[in-house]
């Protein structure tokens, strides 16, 4: 998944309604690798009261559940909102919701279980719908935020522009933003197609630092960097 749409969904909540406890409580962990938060319902009623309270960015349901199902909470959903993106997921292919489901507005239907693969693309179609509702400016600081579709950084209003190699760095901390990234897992991105000397990731922090300042990208026990 492109890092864009990874910022986005980091950022993201998903709302779960799946019956089987089984299968969303495995459900919810690999979500948890894609966004930051996720809010499960066993039933579709259950569903409709977390919408309404928490207003999820991104809404998985199954078909079949009691109390009410997927067709019926997400038109109650879209009585309240047209633009929520949502995937349904189903044991097997329901003609009759295939037809009943055309004006819904729907990111996807699909048949569990869904490959990795397939949930990568499903969210990335999700962060698209997400990026048209919100512009992607990520704040550092009380004085400088990062404009992602532009690729610039400001700091007490002024620009600052980064080279490609620059905007590549910043953008992989940022998608892990508060966790360490090693030196190793950075060169593997920025260098994978190139051969590059055990120097120039040092002294690409070091000239970016020169830009912005030692406050924003942070080294961590020389293991690697970090922006909190």
């Amino acid at each position: 998944m492109q890092e864009k749409y990874e910022i986005i969904l980091n950022k993201s909540s998903i709302l779960l309604a799946e019956d089987d406890i089984s299968v969303r409580d495995s459900f919810k962990r690999v979500l948890l690798l894609f966004v930051k938060k996720v809010y499960t319902a066993s039933d579709g009623e259950e569903a409709l009261k977390l919408y309404e309270e928490y207003n999820p960015d991104i809404i998985i349901t199954d078909i079949k559940m009691p109390k009410m199902n997927g067709l019926e909470l997400i038109k109650n959903i879209r009585e309240l909102d047209h633009d929520t993106p949502i995937i349904v997921t189903s044991a097997y292919t329901d003609q009759d919701f295939l037809l009943a489901s055309i004006k819904l507005s729907l990111i996807e239907y699909v048949v569990k279980p869904i490959k990795e693969s397939d949930l990568d693309k499903l969210l990335k179609e999700c962060a698209k719908v997400l990026e048209e509702k919100s512009k992607t400016i990520v704040d550092l600081n009380s004085t400088c935020k990062y404009d992602y579709d532009n690729k610039i950084l400001t700091c007490k209003e002024k620009n600052i522009v980064l080279t490609h190699k620059e905007v590549e760095f910043f953008e992989i901390l940022l998608v892990h933003r508060g966790t360490l990234v090693t030196k190793h897992a950075i060169e593997d991105k920025l260098y994978i197609y190139e051969e590059a000397p055990p120097s120039a990731l040092k002294n690409l922090v070091f000239k970016l630092r020169k830009k912005i300042g030692d406050d924003i990208v942070k080294t961590v026990n020389k293991l690697g960097y970090i922006i909190e």
